[in-house]
């Protein structure tokens, strides 16, 4: 029997077409990890928490305390500042008054930290000062949970003594849930210290196991698994001949388990060994010996093991799940007639569970189910990262333990119900699933339709349309962009002269204008008065620090005065350009990770339309007919290039709704010359003709894609080799682009998608 089990693994994992499913799913694996820890507007880069933790290697926790507490008053102090100079910039007493009692309230804060608002010392970490903000303020929050664990565990203690000090007056209170619960939760946390609490930045550990699609992923790995261990050899009648022999049913039967078992470790061990590593990589190591409650998400856990244990635990829990999950499908397999039914079974069981644990609110009195369905149980830094306990008539019992022993329920169900209905198995071949009401076939010489449903349906190119166009809609939508103190005065001054010159617009730029003047000229006198004698060092500087705050918007008032030369030399009018700028990737670039997505999406949607008139055979009818090879294949290319350009509009759509949701796009007639970074524009295009351009340009970029991909699938003849070319010839001078090699983008289309960024 033991000489089976390998047979029975190679036997799948041999076949090119499985192996083919499983490297597709580790590689869409590995692009979501990459892909959902991309940054935001507010959320920061990977590199920010590997940055600290270079920082605070080394560190005892005391001076780690003392270290992310300077990094707390530090962004504390800028962003008071900011408020401050906000509050200046209303422009009116009411202004003034908050601000003068702000200073009064926190005496020093703002002369402290104005010199590092001003010259950007302060971001250590990441890019923008409301990135830093969120990131410091995350870190500070997490380690003072971690210096805190001791406290913590002193008052889960404290409860169970309150209640036995109260219980001495009035034993009816020791009868009740709430007190047993106390008591049981002081029982589970007793011997836990903080003698092995070394603070860790929880984004990396957390981002680890917390990936539901991995879950999802290694569960249809298991789908796949079963199908070809049971479904496939009863379309092959093989069941025929294997239950025949001497051994042919109980070893038959054990070593496609083991089997089973063996595979769900692996890919289990595989897909979180991956993510591990990556966000080890990308956010830095982990103290694998550290206690699990150095973690602040898994501070509630009331398991005595290291952040290493966890990881080993959570996997071998859901590879041991996934197996008793697998083993329930085979025997769904064993009894079932029809191909599919097994596999809508598994989907409807876990999607259930999904249900459940979404649509149940934790403090509800169902809790229970939405934590001990087979969704649920999938999650285990719930299991073994949190605490929690199960009210059961009146008495407390762990979710750990009844997640165990359901767990363990499942697997011996699913073996026995194997063992028994394999031995008793009858049902030796499959039928596919017919619909009750068919649609009759309806004949038609419209050859752009047939080509249309070929390449969309047949190929299944709607399908990665589809997911790459929802791809593409999450990472435009999801940005987010918050206006700084600077762009807030800009918008208000820009949205007061928009249009052409008058003036009181000429008025107001010139009165702005001399308002600056005025502070230049006080700080240049208060230098000569002091250095004369006639001021001291204080008063100098009081003078220095007043005209220097009337200051901190010269920068952005030079781009309005930079509208103003050209609109007087060049007849043209004034355009609020800060959306645009967004738009044209001037001030944010979102080109590169959108047209590497583009590109794959469409190399895999249209990898396969022309190879699949060679590998089926169907070129040798197509060169036979009147039609013939050559306007089909232009058919074809029509139909991938009207999908590029749909799939290229969604990004920027997207884009172009959560831009002017923040920074209004208006004066689309002006001259685009009226945007200062495009004053040397060689025509003087309207701006909506200009954006119209832009598109244009974008969309012509991937329909080159796919017209390249086209090409290769004529050379090639074959999907993977076509697929394979494709992406090597177009995304991966991409991804070099992306990994810091500039030159790479010029071997690429990437420079017509985003030629707006190579004027400036």
């Amino acid at each position: 029997m033991l000489r089976l089990i390998p047979f029975e693994l190679t036997k799948i994992w041999g076949k090119k077409s499985f192996a083919l499913s499983v490297c597709l799913l580790l590689l869409l694996h590995i692009f979501l990890l990459w892909y959902t820890s991309l940054p935001n507007g507010e959320t920061s880069k990977l590199s920010a928490y590997k940055a600290l933790h270079e920082e605070i290697r080394g560190m005892d926790e005391e001076h780690k305390g003392r270290y992310i507490e300077e990094l707390k008053e530090t962004i504390d102090g800028v962003c008071f500042v900011r408020d401050i100079i906000a509050m200046q910039g209303f422009q009116n007493d009411m202004g003034e008054t908050l601000a003068e009692q702000e200073m009064k309230s926190n005496p020093g804060v703002f002369e402290r930290y104005y010199e590092m608002y001003r010259s950007g010392a302060y971001l250590k970490f990441t890019e923008t000062q409301e990135q830093e903000k969120v990131f410091i303020d995350e870190i500070y929050e997490e380690q003072k949970k971690a210096e805190g664990y001791g406290e913590y565990l002193c008052s889960i203690q404290e409860n169970k003594q309150n209640l036995s000090d109260i219980s001495i007056f009035g034993g009816e209170d020791r009868d009740t849930y709430s007190s047993r619960n106390l008591q049981k939760s002081a029982e589970d946390y007793s011997k836990l210290s903080a003698e092995n609490i070394s603070f860790v930045p929880s984004k990396g550990i957390t981002s680890s196991m917390h990936g539901i699609w991995i879950d999802l992923f290694l569960f249809l790995s298991v789908m796949l698994f079963v199908g070809n261990l049971i479904t496939e050899e009863k379309e092959k009648k093989m069941f025929f001949i294997t239950r025949s022999t001497k051994h042919g049913i109980l070893h038959g039967i054990v070593s496609k388990l083991a089997a089973l078992l063996i595979h769900c470790v692996f890919l289990a061990s595989l897909f979180y060994a991956v993510s591990v590593i990556f966000f080890s990589c990308t956010t830095g190591w982990f103290e694998p010996g550290a206690g699990l409650q150095s973690v602040a998400a898994y501070m509630e856990s009331s398991l005595d093991i290291s952040i290493f244990g966890y990881i080993i635990l959570s996997v071998f829990t859901k590879a041991i799940l996934l197996f008793g999950l697998g083993a329930v499908l085979i025997a769904f397999c064993i009894v079932s007639g029809i191909a599919v039914l097994p596999f809508l079974t598994g989907a409807a069981i876990m999607g259930a569970g999904a249900l459940l644990y979404y649509s149940i609110p934790s403090g509800s009195t169902l809790a229970a189910f939405k934590y001990v369905n087979p969704f649920g149980l999938l999650k285990t830094e719930n299991l073994y990262g949190g605490y929690l306990n199960f009210n059961m008539f009146g008495y407390p019992v762990s979710r750990m333990h009844i997640s165990i022993l359901i767990i363990l329920f499942i697997c011996i169900l699913g073996i026995c119900a194997c063992l028994f209905l394999f031995c008793r198995m009858k049902n030796f071949e499959v039928k596919k699933l017919s619909m009750p009401c068919s649609v009759p076939f309806r004949p038609h010489t419209n050859i752009f339709r047939h080509e249309v449903y070929k390449i969309l349906v047949t190929n299944r190119a709607f399908f990665i349309l589809l997911l790459f166009a929802s791809l593409l809609a999450y990472n435009s939508l999801g940005r987010t962009y918050t206006p700084s103190v600077a762009e807030q005065y800009y918008r208000d001054i820009m949205t007061e002269l928009e249009g052409g010159l008058t003036d009181k617009k000429e008025s107001l730029i010139l009165s702005e204008k001399s308002r600056y003047e005025e502070a230049f000229e006080t700080i240049e006198k208060s230098d000569e008065m002091y250095s004369a004698g006639e001021l001291s060092k204080d008063a100098a500087d009081n003078l220095k620090m007043k005209a220097e705050m009337t200051l901190i918007f010269y920068p952005v008032f030079q781009r309005v005065e930079e509208q103003y030369e050209h609109i007087k030399a060049e007849s043209g009018s004034f355009v609020y350009d800060t959306g645009y700028l967004y738009l044209f990737g001037v001030f944010d670039e979102p080109f590169s990770v959108d047209f590497l997505i583009l590109s794959v999406g469409m190399i895999l949607a249209a990898g396969g339309a022309a190879a699949m008139e060679y590998q089926n055979g169907s070129l040798f009818l197509i060169c036979a007919t009147k039609t013939g090879k050559r306007k089909i294949f232009a058919l074809k290319l029509w139909i991938c290039g009207i999908a590029a350009a749909i799939l290229t509009l969604v990004p920027f759509a997207c884009r172009l709704c959560r831009i002017t949701s923040v920074y209004p796009l208006k004066s689309l007639g002006a001259s685009v010359r009226n945007i200062s970074r495009f004053a040397e524009f060689a025509a003087p295009l309207p701006i909506v003709m200009f954006v119209l351009i832009f598109v244009l340009s974008q969309v012509l970029s991937v329909i080159l894609v796919s017209f390249i991909t086209m090409a290769l699938s004529i050379w090639r003849k074959n999907l993977a080799q076509t697929v394979f070319f494709s992406l090597l010839f177009l995304a991966v001078p991409m991804i070099l682009y992306m990994l810091g090699f500039e030159f790479a983008k010029w071997f690429s289309l990437y420079p017509i998608y985003s030629w707006t960024m190579l004027l400036f």
